[in-house]
């Protein structure tokens, strides 16, 4: 076995395990890993009150249904609140210029008897609409101009509801996307994050992402339940996916019978191309660190557009983990396409996988990186009472820790994804700190509408874009 190819497999056991969420937040991720189980211990779940009422909002267009993602995040949100001794309230919130649906309140109402006649602590409050003077900030939100407007609306009315209804929580339900004022509230995010968009019972596809990495909804919604507390979904899947049918199958018929599903919920963003990029000097090189999945993301491409607007782009592709988060990864493909990419914008592109000492810098950021930091760059999944963080959050944190420092001078500049900014902020333990590079919106940057810093305009001479 090849250096590489034992530190694949060193790095894929390591995945497939539970960390311990009462560690400490001072222990590094290093001293995580030799503790972790395969099996999620019962004691590890956290019970008790805290979370009286967690509030789920059903974003909708025309009328509220339950699609395919928010049926498991339901069911995950339903014994997340029953470990907390609390229960799950069920709002609507209307994300249309059209405003909200009369016969939305009943909807939401019925979905939630549903849920409760299947013995989960599902009770509904109706359409935000309708909470105590709430029609007209509804009715004004629904027709406002906004910049970001499938981010803002709905940020904006769930807080809104969340105040109102006195929420302990909320769930950022599929295609809610906590914005200024989520931000400042108590937010549970579901594990599952693969669905299928018209059978929740389906298999994840073959190319997908295999869980931790992926969580497929069917293992997810089975943890959660407790029919399985394995971290590698391959163990014993057949008896609890059959389990799984057993406890949700019913379910999820009644709520077809009820003409109570949909496909979609919400439009899909469509936002103005905007970069963020306030101390980057137009025309300085650009790192752009990327987990080089074996297809590249529209998102991606959009990204290394804007990087290679600000000045000089180079790559540096993640072709590590994706060798043991696949169940096939064609890697002579897969670099030949970021290669590719890397040349559309005149850049060049490095690969983890050619560094001669990467096992060192793994090492070293693992014994660097610490269980806090680990939560802050996961965010609201790291606080669930069952099933917070994974060894596969350790591995990939530290591996990105050192795609995002190779090759990064003081005061360069790292472009990444928004999501991606809180991962980004605790690899200063790594590396100098960076000057940072965002892209956010829809469209097609060399055609559509752009919007860049304005330094870079009227602080560069001669300069025009």
């Amino acid at each position: 076995m090849t250096d590489l190819a034992a530190l694949v497999d060193e790095l894929d056991r390591a995945s497939s395990t539970w960390l311990d969420p009462r560690a400490d937040d001072s222990a590094t991720l290093r001293q995580l890993l030799p503790t972790a189980a395969s099996l999620w211990p019962t004691a590890w779940d956290r019970t008790g009150p805290g979370d009286a009422v967690v509030l789920f909002p059903l974003l909708y267009t025309k009328r509220p249904q339950i699609t395919t993602a928010s049926f498991h995040h339901l069911i995950d949100a339903a014994c997340e609140a029953q470990r907390g001794g609390g229960r799950v309230l069920l709002v609507s919130v209307p994300t249309s210029r059209h405003g909200p649906d009369p016969k939305a309140g009943h909807a939401v109402r019925r979905i939630a008897q549903v849920f409760a006649a299947h013995g989960l602590p599902v009770s509904a409050s109706g359409d935000v609409s309708e909470l105590t003077g709430a029609a007209h900030l509804v009715a004004r939100a629904c027709t406002m101009g906004c910049t970001r407007r499938a981010v803002d609306v709905p940020d904006l009315l769930t807080a809104a509801a969340a105040d109102a209804l006195g929420a302990t929580a909320v769930v950022l339900n599929h295609g809610l996307v906590p914005g200024r004022n989520l931000h400042t509230l108590p937010l549970i995010a579901p594990l599952s994050r693969l669905h299928d968009p018209g059978n929740p019972f389906a298999e994840p596809p073959p190319e997908a992402k295999k869980p931790p990495a992926g969580s497929d909804a069917l293992w997810s919604s089975a943890f959660t339940l407790a029919l399985t507390g394995a971290a590698d979904p391959s163990q014993d899947r057949q008896a609890y996916v059959a389990a799984l049918g057993r406890r949700t199958g019913p379910l999820w018929h009644q709520l077809r019978r009820d003409q109570l599903t949909g496909h979609y919920a919400a439009p899909a963003p469509n936002e103005p191309l905007r970069i963020r990029a306030d101390d980057h000097p137009l025309g300085s090189p650009v790192n752009v660190p990327l987990f080089g999945a074996p297809a590249i993301s529209d998102s991606t491409r959009l990204l290394v557009a804007a990087a290679a607007l600000a000045g000089p782009v180079t790559l540096v592709i993640d072709d590590l983990t994706p060798r043991f988060s696949y169940r096939t990864y064609p890697v002579g493909e897969a670099r030949a396409r970021y290669q590719r990419l890397a040349a559309d914008h005149g850049g060049q592109a490095r690969f983890l996988t050619d560094l001669p000492d990467l096992h060192d810098r793994i090492e070293n950021a693992l014994g660097t990186l610490t269980h806090g930091a680990l939560r802050t760059a996961a965010g609201p999944r790291s606080s669930r009472r069952r099933g917070a963080l994974t060894g596969y959050d350790a591995v990939h944190l530290a591996v990105m820790g050192v795609c995002c420092t190779t090759g990064t001078e003081p005061g360069a500049t790292v472009a990444v994804k928004p999501a991606n900014l809180g991962q980004l902020r605790v690899f200063t333990a790594l590396g100098p700190p960076a000057w940072l590079l965002t892209c956010t919106g829809t469209g097609d940057i060399a055609t559509g509408e752009l919007h860049v810093p304005a330094h870079w305009i009227t602080r560069t001479p001669g300069v025009h874009l």
